[in-house]
């Protein structure tokens, strides 16, 4: 137990934290917050040192780790082999660091640390699955309806999830992320780049947007897609663009800690994933004022760009359609003043239902107070 007077002890869990993607960004983004108003901040992963995080950590945020990487390989045996290293060298971090607070991030880093994690946590443990509630297989979903229920919170990202995550723990909360990143109005940038900013992986539809840009480079010459991002799919992805005979037109760059100029200078953004929570990127290529395309993942994208007739922020195709992706970035590269309307009710609806404020201070307020449960326990 805490000391009387203590700051609460808050450890936040994510598997690893050197690779560019919003899980990361979040974890780092949210123990930042929680240091400034006060709190006792550890970061925690299997086997990231400071020095190798991909995102800053404020100087008064601990950073710990199991000493050791993660198996390699493909398939069923090398992944069930890696979460269990990860299951239990997070527990290990748990037991060690016996906080007030825990937040775990990601369904499977949940389960494979709930594993092997004591009782005693459950009721200073939050788990947030920053993904669509059906994205992973059922052995996991199973998992999650067991070990989720005893929890003393799990957060949704969004409206659509939220009931079923309530149907495994009704101390579920919604809140829905936001973007650090800001603008008073759009750039309305001259030219005809099409952003995208993902990790070279398969769930971030990369190979689709390929698929599409073949029919936008027909119809418009002059665009130019930009694709900010790495991981493990990146020497396919240019392989397929060398295939199809586009790769003139599209330019591949590594992440950035600059990526708001990557934004300001883009004429669109396109988010061609196969499924999301509540993505980051969308988010802020909205609170920036970039019109955006998007597929219309099970949750997401829908959420972000809204429906309302005449304040559109911009074009949700159905999933998967690569020919309707790619007359909907020809389209709204076509129509200048209609990429201005939409830029314009993008920094809108971003101020009002994405509020940078409000998402910060729900995260704190969840966590204080399971924080407050923990230290009495």
């Amino acid at each position: 137990m805490n000391a009387p007077g203590a700051a609460p002890r808050v450890l936040l869990l994510c598997d690893r934290l050197e690779i560019a993607g919003g899980v990361e960004r979040f974890v780092c983004a949210l123990a930042n917050h929680c240091a400034v108003q006060g709190l006792a901040v550890t970061v925690g992963t299997v086997g990231t040192p400071r020095e190798k995080l991909r995102y800053p950590l404020d100087a008064a945020v601990q950073v710990v780790h199991g000493h050791t990487g993660l198996p390699a390989g493909d398939g069923a045996w090398a992944l069930l082999r890696r979460q269990w290293r990860t299951g239990r060298v997070l527990a290990r971090l748990i037991r060690d660091q016996r906080p007030d607070a825990i937040v775990l991030n990601g369904l499977t880093t949940a389960c494979s640390a709930l594993l092997f994690t004591p009782r005693w946590a459950d009721v200073r443990t939050i788990a947030c699955d920053h993904n669509h509630f059906g994205a992973r297989s059922r052995t996991w979903q199973r998992l999650r309806a067991r070990l989720y229920r005893p929890l003393a919170a799990v957060v949704s990202l969004t409206q659509a999830d939220a009931p079923r995550f309530a149907a495994l723990n009704p101390r579920t909360e919604v809140i829905v992320n936001a973007s650090a990143l800001q603008a008073d109005a759009p750039a309305h940038p001259n030219g005809e780049t099409v952003l995208a900013v993902a990790r070279c992986v398969a769930q971030k539809g990369l190979d689709l947007l390929l698929q599409a840009w073949g029919a936008v480079i027909a119809a418009r010459p002059a665009a130019r897609l930009v694709i900010v991002g790495d991981g493990p799919l990146q020497a396919a992805l240019q392989q397929q663009a060398r295939a199809a005979g586009i790769e003139a037109s599209v330019t591949w760059r590594p992440p950035t800690p600059e990526i708001a100029a990557q934004y300001r200078a883009a004429a669109l953004f396109v988010l061609p994933s196969r499924y999301e929570g509540m993505p980051l990127a969308l988010l802020e290529a909205q609170a920036l004022g970039v019109p955006a395309v998007a597929f219309d993942c099970p949750t997401g994208p829908a959420e972000i760009i809204g429906t309302e007739p005449g304040r559109e922020t911009g074009v949700v195709v159905p999933a998967g359609d690569v020919g309707a992706l790619a007359q909907a970035i020809v389209r709204l590269l076509a129509d200048a003043p209609l990429r201005e309307r939409m830029g314009a009710a993008a920094i809108e609806r971003s101020r009002a239902r994405f509020s940078p404020e409000a998402h910060c201070a729900a995260w704190t307020a969840l966590v204080r107070r399971v924080a407050a449960a923990g230290a009495r326990a």
